[in-house]
């Protein structure tokens, strides 16, 4: 689970964070609107004077972990990720399950989202099909360039992102591999406990260099 949470933390975030420093767009729809809206709203709170104070530190995570939730769709996100294993459980095994996951995403995001350094994103295009749509974008912060695809779902009459393509590579799709490995060798019970354990132990400050090494 190591790898992936670095792969998150590492590529999806600065791809989202680097609204600050747009480049160029295409053409922008509703969707590519939405992912926009939300980088913007991050930029906006990373970059504002009165949020960057000590004290304030824990109340902008609050704001910031609002904002990601507001455009994420977590408990989607968890639904793709667990599989077939989702409709196996009860609704409170996936309230459960959901609640850790999205600790775990969203504490990962904030624990590196706070190094931003203004990597410039591109809007290349956007593909939509009935409530469906992918969103892609190129990340360059002067040295690589990667592709990053949102996917998207309409959901409560707004665009949510249900999961992200990195270089070809897609975030639900790895944890899902993960998890089915985790619960064919001991059981579901221990993949809840595996990533309730680690949802918590990421909640360490952003300031703690041994939580952002991980």
């Amino acid at each position: 689970m190591q790898r992936y949470k670095n792969f998150w933390a590492a590529l999806l975030i600065s791809g989202l964070v680097g609204g600050g420093m747009l480049s160029t767009t295409a053409w922008a729809g509703p969707p590519t609107d939405a992912v926009r809206k939300s980088i913007d709203e991050v930029v906006r709170i990373l970059e504002d004077p009165a949020w960057k104070k000590p004290e304030k530190k824990e109340e902008r995570r609050k704001l910031l972990e609002q904002t990601i939730a507001q455009r994420f769709n977590f408990l989607e996100m968890s639904r793709r990720a667990l599989g077939a294993e989702w409709n196996k459980r009860t609704p409170e095994e996936q309230k459960d399950f959901a609640a850790s996951f999205q600790t775990l995403l969203a504490n990962t995001y904030l624990g590196r989202i706070e190094n931003y350094t203004g990597e410039k994103v591109q809007y290349l295009k956007e593909i939509v099909d009935g409530e469906y749509a992918e969103v892609y974008t190129k990340i360059d912060n002067g040295k690589t360039a990667l592709d990053i695809i949102y996917k998207m779902e309409m959901a409560s009459g707004d665009w949510r992102v249900y999961d992200v393509v990195v270089e070809g590579t897609g975030l639900v799709q790895n944890y899902r591999e993960q998890f089915k490995r985790i619960i064919r060798k001991d059981s579901f019970a221990e993949l809840t406990k595996q990533l309730r354990e680690k949802a918590e132990h990421i909640k360490a400050p952003a300031g703690d260099d041994s939580a952002r090494s991980r």
